[in-house]
């Protein structure tokens, strides 16, 4: 257990220091800069503040050389720092975050982001790395983060008292009560406050959460969204971003089309500033859900890239995570958006009930569709199918990668069959292979 109960053993400064680090883009990956979101929202907000005595530095990196890091780190001599935690780059969060706590036990050591989670910890590679950790930001990052950073007292028994956190104790972990989805118009702007670096793909999110709840997902822990941003305050954030040189923006939200306020709100903020006409769009679509508004609303933008997250075509497959197929619907709709969007159908290689069989079957059918393919490696990630799946899915999966091995109805020989089959396939056609998925043009 790391956090003390004594609050004299613990800094109570306001120099802070932010840690975020993507992974060298692959073949498969854009090569477009993104900044990382969530720590840019965690930093606008801290600079909103205006805390008394606050500095604060942010390293937005790109890979990177843990011991140039503990280096910097050690020499900025920060109080608090905030990692934001992916599973790409959380072996090298906690191998900083050790050297950081030997360096000062009295230093506060946080972790945010998806990966900071108690069942990350589990795992034997990052169970001694508990004793290193003060606290984990669980979802809703940017209020719970300033509310440490404002604490004088640091203490346990203190921070218990702040919302959307878990605190290592000797049992496990302690956690907070659950913080509400944030209403994103109240939010300070990291584009608003010019905190993003200039170019790139912004990052765009009109609400948090999902109505649905697919066990191989991170959103299907969130509550279903209820607050959207306004339209003014989108209106706003286009300006920034406009001002900010940036030339297409990802839209993080759960789906396009699935909250209709959002969407609505999203609609009419891009009819009046003309944002999108010259950018592209990067975006998830819900295929039954798809209305007229949406292809409106796309035949707006100037180069709409739309994902249809299928995962499979077989509705047995789908029952396992929690999600379905619309057989009827999908063709139609299909064509629908490929009249005014760039579409790439996306399934996923080793989910729990699926088997080799089926899902050659889904891959050739996926294949056959004039539009581009992504296959996705299975990941187990930790607030999705790391807890949610049932004994006799049988999990076996990489504790770094968090990549599937093996699991129900596939075996480790099965499923690493077709990882080179898929992998052999985007050679011969002129695909991309990353390291958790597979990108294939449209079909000749």
């Amino acid at each position: 257990m790391s956090l003390s109960t004594n609050p004299s053993a613990l800094r109570s400064g306001r120099r802070v220091a932010l840690v975020a680090c993507y992974p060298l883009r692959d073949a498969a990956m854009p090569p477009q800069f993104i900044s990382n979101h969530g720590m840019r929202m965690v930093e606008a907000t801290l600079r909103a503040s205006q805390l008394t005595g606050l500095e604060v530095k942010v390293w937005d990196l790109t890979e990177a050389d843990g011991e140039q890091l503990v280096r910097e780190l050690l020499a900025y001599d920060p109080d608090v720092i905030g990692f934001s935690a992916f599973m790409w780059s959380f072996d090298l969060f906690t191998q900083v975050a050790k050297r950081l706590k030997e360096d000062d036990p009295k230093r506060l050591i946080v972790f945010g982001g998806p990966s900071a989670r108690p069942s990350m910890f589990k795992l034997p590679p990052y169970q001694p790395a508990k004793n290193d950790i003060d606290i984990l930001v669980i979802n809703e990052g940017e209020t719970a983060f300033r509310e440490i950073v404002e604490a004088v007292d640091r203490s346990a028994s203190a921070l218990q008292k702040i919302d959307g956190l878990a605190i290592p104790a000797i049992s496990g972990w302690i956690e907070t009560p659950e913080r509400p989805l944030a209403d994103l118009s109240d939010l300070a702007s990291p584009y608003k406050m010019g905190l993003v670096p200039k170019g790139g793909i912004g990052v765009l999110q009109t609400y948090r959460g999902c109505p649905f709840t697919c066990s191989f997902c991170e959103w299907g822990t969130l509550e279903s969204p209820k607050r959207v941003r306004s339209v003014d305050d989108l209106c706003e954030e286009f300006a920034a971003m406009d001002d900010n040189g940036i030339r297409g923006s990802l839209l993080v939200d759960a789906g396009l089309n699935l909250n209709p306020h959002g969407f609505k709100n999203l609609l009419e903020a891009a009819k009046k500033s003309r944002f999108f006409e010259d950018k592209y769009l990067i975006s998830e679509v819900y295929p039954a859900k798809v209305k007229d508004e949406h292809l409106e609303f796309l035949s707006m933008v100037g180069m709409p890239l739309v994902g249809i997250g299928l995962q499979s075509f077989d509705n047995e497959v789908l029952s396992h995570v929690e999600r379905a197929y619309d057989e009827a619907r999908f063709e139609k709709t299909l064509q629908d958006l490929r009249d005014v969007a760039s579409v790439a159908i996306e399934i996923i290689l080793g989910l729990p009930g699926d088997s080799p069989e089926n899902f050659r079957q889904t891959f050739e059918r996926a294949r056959s569709l004039p539009c581009a393919l992504r296959v996705y490696h299975c990941v187990v990630l930790p607030s999705a199918l790391m807890v949610r799946a049932p004994e006799n899915y049988a999990m076996e999966f990489d504790h770094h990668s968090l990549k599937m091995e093996a699991c129900l109805g596939w075996s480790r020989a099965e499923l690493q069959a077709e990882i080179d089959f898929v992998t052999e396939r985007a050679v011969v056609e002129g695909g991309e292979t990353g390291q958790y998925f597979w990108v294939f043009s449209p079909p000749q």
